[in-house]
Order: structure tokens, then sequence, then C-alpha cells
């Protein structure tokens, strides 16, 4: 599997990134071929350059117009852009996903909904160039998987179109949520779109994980600084037997309240809503509350994307004054859903898949039921049947 790790000892920016990505062997005529395809009016001029930062050969990406060119586009236009396109599909929808999360971002930042905020310094062309030609740069250099170092955001202030901010900005600060930073040296060293690009695209932050090195290469940022302001990019392949390799890492939101005064009913009312939502899980845990009070600790685990939503209607719907809310990392198998054939009729499967290896199948719970009440057997039974048959046409357990 071909892995990229990125090590950002100086933080990352858009160009910074673009940069690494060349200087490890992406073609720059075959990559502007395709970036046409945005089919915007103005194709802007791209150049790459060689430069030196404290010694270390990098290459410099330019963008005419610069940063900043263009109007302060928000969602909706940014969205028609990329819409009206004929750039990969893969590519566009993954910057759609990207440019929706910053949206999401910022609106939570100004107390706005995603369709409101105006991305103000996001919203040049030279950004839209960023964020598509890296999901375009991870499609053609073959990336299986991402990883990266802690992030360097640098220290002081920074001048944004809301005035002067600490570092990281805001928008950098809520993107990197759940990545480990740490800030050295003076300015601003991770934009918000190399905070944005660097989550999107890393399954897991850390350590270089086990690899053999095919190269190395680093993108430069605009100023030469005490620290080389680089950020370096090492592919490699990944052996099959890496947790990189069999192993997803993302970042879910968590959110916990404690509860001891309210109708039980309407906790239950509560959990199904979240769950018809989209909230991955929501559970309820009996404890014993200050004056010896029995309560409940209402858990909710969902998408960053469903976080504002789901503390709306936790408020809305119960008792609570407050919510405590954590970042939490996640680490998971590749899982796939399939539909086999067995003695009670068409099932589907969830499949769990480690290194390319069917590990274990798990019959979808509602199949299993309606076959139970047509054929009037016990549930286990059917459950068991099904397994067994997945079993048998996946091969599982044929390799332990």
């Amino acid at each position: 599997m071909a892995h990229i790790h990125l090590d950002c000892f100086s933080g990352i920016s858009g160009d910074m990134l673009l940069g690494a990505f060349f200087d490890i062997g992406l073609s720059f005529d075959e990559w502007t071929q395709e970036m046409r395809k945005l089919n915007l009016p103005d194709f802007p001029d791209i150049k790459v350059e060689e430069a030196f930062r404290r010694g270390i050969k990098a290459k410099r990406v330019l963008i005419e117009p610069g940063v900043g060119s263009g109007p302060a586009r928000n969602l909706g236009s940014v969205s028609e852009i990329l819409n009206a396109s004929s750039i990969d599909d893969e590519v566009k929808n993954q910057s759609l996903r990207a440019f929706n999360r910053l949206a999401e971002c910022e609106g939570r930042i100004h107390g706005k909904s995603a369709d409101e905020v105006h991305f103000h310094e996001l919203s040049g062309i030279d950004t839209i160039i960023d964020v598509v030609g890296a999901f375009l740069a991870k499609k053609m250099l073959c990336a299986d998987s991402f990883s990266a170092s802690a992030v360097n955001t640098g220290t002081g202030s920074v001048s944004t179109a809301h005035g002067i901010m600490p570092i990281p900005s805001p928008a950098a600060s809520a993107l990197l949520e759940g990545a480990p930073v740490y800030g050295r040296g003076d300015g601003e060293l991770t934009t918000p779109t190399g905070a944005l690009l660097l989550t999107e695209l890393c399954d897991s932050f850390g350590d270089i994980p086990e690899m053999i090195v095919r190269r190395s290469g680093y993108g430069a940022g605009a100023s030469d600084k005490e620290i080389p302001n680089v950020v370096r990019a090492i592919i490699g392949d990944v052996p099959k037997s890496s947790a990189c390799a069999s192993n997803r890492l993302d970042n879910l939101c968590h959110l916990e309240t404690n509860i001891d005064d309210m109708d039980p009913r309407a906790l239950g009312y509560l959990l199904e809503r979240l769950l018809e939502e989209g909230a991955l899980d929501v559970y309820m845990t009996p404890i014993i509350m200050k004056k010896n009070r029995p309560g409940v600790l209402f858990n909710v685990l969902c998408e960053v994307s469903l976080e504002q939503k789901a503390m709306e209607m936790i408020f809305r719907e119960t008792s609570t004054l407050g919510i405590r809310r954590l970042t939490t990392p996640r680490v998971c198998v590749e899982r796939r859903t399939e539909l086999i054939d067995t003695q009670y009729g068409p099932m589907r499967v969830k499949l769990a898949v480690m290194n390319g290896e069917i590990v274990r199948a798990n019959p979808e719970y509602e199949d299993c039921a309606r076959a139970a009440r047509r054929a009037d057997a016990p549930l286990m039974s059917i459950i068991n049947a099904v397994r067994e048959a997945a079993d048998h046409i996946f091969a599982i357990g044929k390799n332990a």
C-alpha cells in the first residue's frame, strides 16, 4: 500500500503541501492539465520554482492572482464552481466535503449557519486551487493512506478579516481539533487551508509508520524563518501487517451530560431522535449524583458535523444546563455490507476487513428478525445460519 507521511515541523499551508507533492514525483504538466477541468473563466498562472530554506532545497508553488483575490465567497458559490467543473468526480466530492467542513467550522466560530458564512481569506481562486489540487495529487500519486507528525502552528498573532487574532487562528484551531499540535517559532506557520487539508487527508497522527521509503521531498513556504519554512512529504510502501495499512483513525465528537430530574420517557424519545439525525451511538448509564439522587449519564457519539445540532437537541429536550464536549479519536477497520443468498433468502451481512482479508461477518439484525418472523423460528438460529453461510462464502477463518 502506498503511504504518504507529512512532517509538519514548520507547519503547513496549501501551497507548501502542493510543493512537497511535486518534489516527491507529482507531474506538474499532467496535474495542470487535469486542474484546467475546473473550467475557471480565468485559470490562474501557476509556477513551480526551486527554493532554498535554511539550506534545504524545496519546491515553491506560486499561484497568480495571490491570496485574497476575488470576492468573499460563501459555500454556495464555491460549490457552484466545483459542480460546474468537469474535474474527476472523486476529487470533486472530496473537495466539496472539505469546503462543507470548513463552512461548518466557520459557522460555529461566528454563530451562523454554514450557508451564511463567507470564507474571506479562504475564498480566493488560489485556495480553490490548493484544495482541489491536493485531492487531485492524492489520486495521481496513488496514495492509499496518509499520516502526519504533530503540527507546529507557530506563535504570536495574525491579521485576519475580523481583526488581529492569536495563532493558531480561530479557523485553524477549529480545523485542527483532534490533531496533536504545538507552537514554536514566530508567526503563523499553519494556515487554515493547511489545517483543512491535513485533517482531511490524514488517517492518523504520530511518528513515521513502518514503511519502505521511496522518496522524500519538501514544499517551501513564503519566508525563510529560523526553522526551515518547509513541509516534508515521505512516500513509501506500508507492509500489509502495519496498523496504518489495516486501520483507519478519525475523530468523533463525544457529548455527555448528567440528568437527575426528568421523565425517562423523554430521554428515550431524545435517544431515538438523535439516532434518526445520524448520531453514531447514544447511550445512558445509571449514576448516583449529589444528594444521593439516582440519575443518568447521557452520552452521544457523532461526527463533528452533527455536533451543533446534537447539542441544540439536548438543550431543547432535557433539563440540563451544560454539556461536556470531548474530541474522541477512533480507530476502526474497513467495513462494508454485502448481500448474500441463504436458506432464508437474501440477507445483508456487515464485513470487517483487515489487511485486505475479511475477518468477520455480522448478520444484519433487521433482516434476521424479519426472517425469524416469517419462518416462525428462533432469532438466534437465523443469525447463526446466516453467519455460517457468510463464513463459507467469504472463506472467513481459512487463513488463520
